[in-house]
């Protein structure tokens, strides 16, 4: 997993508050993956950079073994507080470990682009069964509504010092001989967050998390004072972005 050394300081050090401030997926484009990658009874998926958890619980009613791949400590032990009913490995996209042709489906929530695509898109075709396939989807934040717009103000400002390489993850896949077409769908969610709740989400990034303790304190004092005014619940929405390809 392509993570920079701030980014896995962040995450580790704000595992508790990521698992209670961050978003979970529509629950229409869960059962869309489901369908479309046949996550059912008998059968085997990967939730592959699974954090805490959040994609993980709601693969777990389609009966379908559900093992987490997560290779931060602190998040894989909220992932296994969380989601007890799943297995759970030290892992990363690029070493992935599992037998090859074990498994029938992989989903990546939020994470594809800290990976580096030419050594992780051979490993998820390593561990695909022949049929099988891929899922990635992402909670797309709708920085036009005024909240989020507002939000992105006190983000924007320090998105720079994660140092990360973004990606196009739908083009690296894309180009990619290893898997078929891109399948591109989109649903619209929202959540609802209380004034603590919604200072706990800043928190969560990656970026925020480790600043020092003055710097990241003064900046979530300025987004509670921003946002003291607002009426809760207040309301963020995005679109939840999923893209589906099969293991050629």
């Amino acid at each position: 997993m392509r993570i920079s050394e701030v980014a896995a300081r962040g995450f580790g050090s704000a595992a508790d508050v990521y698992e209670r401030a961050r978003p979970g997926y529509a629950a229409d484009a869960v059962t869309w993956i489901c369908e479309r990658l046949g996550i059912a009874r008998g059968r085997t998926v990967v939730d592959l950079a699974a954090g805490t958890g959040k994609l993980t619980r709601d693969l777990v009613p389609t009966g379908a073994t559900v093992v987490g791949v997560e290779p931060l400590d602190e998040m894989r032990a909220q992932l296994l507080q969380r989601v007890p009913e799943a297995q759970a490995f030290a892992g990363t996209a690029e070493e992935i470990p599992l037998a090859g042709g074990s498994v029938d489906a992989v989903v990546c929530a939020q994470a594809f682009h800290w990976f580096d695509p030419e050594r992780a898109l051979p490993e998820i075709h390593r561990v695909l069964r022949p049929g099988g396939g891929l899922a990635m989807l992402w909670n797309t934040r709708g920085v036009e509504e005024p909240v989020q717009a507002r939000l992105d103000e006190f983000l924007f400002q320090h998105q720079e010092q994660a140092s990360r390489d973004w990606l196009k993850a739908d083009d690296a896949v894309a180009r990619s001989p290893l898997f078929g077409p891109l399948e591109h769908r989109c649903w619209p969610h929202e959540q609802r967050l209380s004034l603590d709740e919604l200072v706990g989400l800043v928190a969560s990034r990656s970026y925020i998390a480790s600043l020092d303790e003055e710097t990241r304190a003064a900046l979530l004092g300025d987004v509670r004072e921003a946002f003291a005014g607002e009426p809760e619940p207040i309301v963020l929405r995005y679109v939840v972005d999923v893209y589906v390809t099969d293991r050629a």
